[in-house]
């Protein structure tokens, strides 16, 4: 029988020494992130598990631990709200962890929530690459997560098809006769992004539209207001902007408010999520909605059903389709 991998392959693996790799398992933060990278390739090429000090779940546990990638971001605060709605009404209590979308402070979540006999978990990846959750099954811990691929696990997930949300945001604007289209994405690891572009640059092509593209450091309203003026100084305006999320877009129409470029009047802006505080905002937002509460009740209701499984229990993949919500901040091009 094959040995079980252990901290000292791992680190051989990733030519660092013990104390790197107990580092990245229990103090990320306190290694490089390019260090983090190195170690967490070597646990996943190795397939290694760390120890627990529990052998088994504690299957009585009401506990269920949630993985976010991002504090104070009002798409994963509804996400989370949906969760915790759903599995409140069986008396489970939800505990949250921020991964601040680095995959080594995920991986330490995830051990410390499993070593703490936390029931189930629900994570919404850093990465498209899940294999690591696999790990956790073996220790009798249900995991639930938002997949980010097309791929189906071998676990319950709940995904949104990302491709088409991109292509009929950019459907919509080009059919409100807007022929000049610019793209406020989140960064460059953003993989739901990433995929959006992949839908919109295959809208821009059937569609005759002249797309072009500037990268947000956040997807949150501080960095709208901060690229709003980047945009003003690059020369004319686009007919419409489409932008990475409905806080982006917010925080760009705010500023445009304050400079005195009416929306839509000049210019049209399309969110992406359909957030609670979309509708109320001064103009309107119109947005390719993801209905973020739904995806957390959906994703709370598989843990649920995990948590009554038996061995032939199939799992869940749930895919969600994008929607245009029209409210008023795009308008017909005159």
């Amino acid at each position: 029988m094959t040995n079980k991998p252990s901290l000292r392959d791992v680190a051989k693996q990733a030519n660092v020494s013990l104390g790197t790799v107990s580092n990245v398992l229990n103090r990320p933060t306190s290694v490089s992130e390019e260090t983090r990278k190195k170690v967490r390739e070597a646990i996943d090429m190795l397939g290694f598990i760390p120890n627990s000090n529990a052998a088994h779940t504690n299957i009585n546990s009401k506990i269920v631990g949630l993985v976010l990638p991002l504090a104070q971001n009002p798409f994963y605060d509804e996400l989370a709200q949906g969760i915790e709605d759903s599995l409140d009404k069986e008396g489970f209590r939800v505990l949250i962890g921020y991964s601040r979308e680095d995959e080594a402070i995920e991986l330490q979540l995830l051990r410390s929530m499993s070593d703490a006999n936390f029931r189930g978990i629900i994570v919404t990846p850093v990465g498209p690459n899940n294999q690591v959750f696999e790990k956790f099954i073996d220790r009798n811990v249900r995991v639930s997560y938002l997949s980010q691929t097309d791929e189906e696990p071998d676990q319950c997930s709940v995904s949104i098809d990302q491709v088409r949300g991109g292509y009929i945001g950019l459907e919509y604007l080009a059919r409100l006769g807007h022929k000049k289209i610019l793209w406020v994405s989140g960064p460059e690891h953003h993989h739901q992004s990433n995929q959006r572009f992949v839908g919109m640059t295959q809208a821009a092509q059937q569609f005759g539209v002249e797309l072009d593209v500037m990268a947000a450091p956040s997807l949150d309203f501080l960095s709208g207001e901060q690229i709003a003026p980047m945009i003003i100084s690059r020369g004319p305006l686009p007919d419409a902007i489409f932008a990475g999320n409905d806080a982006l877009a917010l925080g760009i129409m705010n500023y445009f408010h304050k400079v005195g470029i009416p929306v839509p009047g000049q210019i049209s802006v399309l969110g992406y999520d359909n957030v609670s505080y979309a509708e109320s905002a001064l103009v309107p937002l119109t947005t390719v909605s993801q209905t973020p509460y739904q995806l957390g009740w959906t994703m709370g209701v598989q843990m649920l059903a995990e948590f009554q499984a038996s061995t032939d229990h199939v799992h869940q993949h749930v895919v969600f389709q994008p929607q245009i919500i029209e409210r008023s901040s795009a308008a017909q091009k005159i």
